[in-house]
């Protein structure tokens, strides 16, 4: 399950769910886990999410996240689509493609 939830985070250049993480995606996926979010934001803090409403900062988004401590990649992407909301993340079809 876990080559499954690698492949959700290598999808379609950086976009999930109608958020571009840009080079933010295979940062985390290359990163070594677990992680903190205080790690992750002195990390990655300034980077900047683009969603079809906004752009914001990694350390505002994760700064609203209940989880402290992720063990993989894609804890860290749910946890960032949680914080975003559903008024700025868009519908699952947004990102289902899988890039060749």
């Amino acid at each position: 399950m876990g080559n499954e939830h690698a492949e959700r985070v290598n999808e379609d250049h950086g976009r999930e769910h109608g958020v571009r993480f840009g080079p933010l995606k295979r940062a985390l996926c290359e990163h070594r886990y677990p992680v903190t979010t205080a790690e992750l934001i002195e990390q990655y803090g300034g980077v900047e999410l683009e969603t079809a409403a906004e752009t914001e900062r990694l350390d505002r988004v994760l700064e609203r996240c209940e989880e402290t401590t992720f063990r993989e990649p894609w804890e860290v992407r749910d946890a960032i689509l949680g914080a975003l909301g559903e008024t700025t993340v868009g519908e699952e079809a947004d990102w289902s493609r899988v890039s060749p």
